[in-house]
This record gives C-alpha cells, structure tokens and sequence, in this order.
C-alpha cells in the first residue's frame, strides 16, 4: 500500500528536511508552504531524488495554514491526487509576523496585537485548521497519524521564553490540542503526538533571537531523523512528549 503524508510548512527548515526522509522513505508527500518559490525549489528536489515509480508525483500547494479555506483545500486535493492520508506532520512556524525585519524581539508590554495574532494564526490556529482537515479522511480509514512539531527552547523542557509571549503561547497551546485530540481519536486507530525540538538549525532561528543554542545545535537533517523514528514506531506502543536537544546541552 502506498502510504501518503502531508507536511505544513514543508518548504524549509524542519519541514523540508522532514519531507525528504518521508520521500526516501517511500511516502507520497503533499508538501504545503506559503513561499511559492521554496515550494517549488523543494518540490522540484524531492521529484529528482524519490520520483514515485509507479501513480502520481509528489504535490506542491502554496497555502496558508491560518486560513480554513486553505486547510480543506489541502486535504482535498491530496485526496484527489493519491486517494488517502495517513500522516499528517505539522511543521508551519513563525517566531514572528511574515514581512516583519525587526530583529530585537517584543516584551509584552510592547507587543502589537498584530504580531500576536498572526503568531498565533500560524502556531496554534494553524495546527488545529491542519490537524481537523485530515481528520475526517482518517477516521473513515480508521488510521491514521498526526505529528504537531512544539517547541523544547530551554535544555530543562518545555518553558516560557522572555520577549517571546506570542511564542510561548503559542506552543503552549499546541500541547494542549494535540493532548486533547490525542484522547478524542484513539479509538478510530489515529496516533496524535506532540515533539518538542530544541534549538534547529532552521530559518526561525537564523532569523529571530527565539531558540537561541543551548549547548548546542540540532541539524534538520537529525531533527527528520527523530521524526522518522516516531513515524515507524509499532502500531502496540507510543512515545509521549519527546524533547530533543542538542547532546552538548542536554546534561548541563
């Protein structure tokens, strides 16, 4: 059986890297991004590395995971290009508003409204458009598995980051969905977990002073690792909440 996964935010950083060992691991990927242009330069990598021998070529979506329309529009066409969905990995993440060059981060006090919501639209809201798309294609299956990528900044767990309110929340926030949703679909056979990166060596932390290296740095390529390995867990066991930081950092 061809086995088919969806990965937001799937043009860069955790994603993209993600989206590769999916692909050599011989998954039929929709892979969905907002920057039409890594969408393709990504699309275009994974069709040269893993072209699928036999029924259609990977998918490429420029979609917004904040927007509900977008959201269905990615189940659906999935659906339509490959009949199924069976893993769901949600990647999309901004550690600050899209367009914005600021680099000093906002206190609280400070913080605009905007930046808040459009965090949150894209961490939190996000997740939850993305995770309820797939979820009717997977309870009529009665299988199926969803990965909500959180956040691990700090070496001792997941803990409030200061000048990063909207963040932090955000996260927080996704712990609480995926744990929520965890219960409500068990028994359609659907797996819902959450993992917890430290810092990865992505866009968002090149870009903003969020998830700053403790000890240390995680490649992407090693962080797609981790999620493979959870990936191929046995249908008889689960591994909740894993952190996953850098080995320098990780006993200090």
């Amino acid at each position: 059986m061809n086995r088919v996964a969806i990965v937001t935010g799937g043009s860069s950083g955790i994603g993209r890297a993600v989206s590769a060992a999916l692909a050599d691991a011989g998954y039929r990927l929709c892979i969905v991004g907002r920057n039409r242009q890594y969408l393709e330069t990504t699309l275009a990598q994974l069709n040269t590395m893993s072209q699928p021998k036999v029924g259609p070529p990977h998918l490429g979506l420029a979609l917004d995971v904040s927007r509900e329309d977008d959201m269905r529009a990615m189940a659906d066409r999935t659906l339509e290009q490959f009949g199924r969905i069976d893993l769901l990995i949600a990647s999309a993440g901004i550690g600050k508003k899209a367009g914005s060059d600021r680099v000093i981060p906002y206190s609280t006090a400070t913080l605009p409204v905007d930046e808040w919501e459009a965090v949150i639209g894209v961490n939190l809201t996000g997740a939850f458009l993305s995770n309820r798309a797939v979820l009717a294609t997977m309870m009529s299956q009665c299988s199926g598995h969803i990965i909500n990528v959180c956040s691990s900044t700090t070496p001792r767990g997941l803990r409030g980051t200061p000048y990063a309110p909207a963040y932090s929340a955000s996260k927080f926030g996704l712990v609480g969905l995926t744990e929520s949703l965890a219960e409500e679909v068990s028994s359609y056979g659907i797996r819902v977990q959450a993992v917890f990166p430290g810092p990865v060596e992505t866009p968002l932390v090149d870009n903003t002073m969020l998830a700053r290296p403790f000890g240390g740095i995680i490649a992407a390529d090693s962080f797609a690792s981790t999620i493979m390995s959870l990936v191929t867990q046995p249908a008889d066991a689960t591994i909740v909440h894993p952190h996953i930081l850098p080995f320098k950092g990780a006993f200090a």
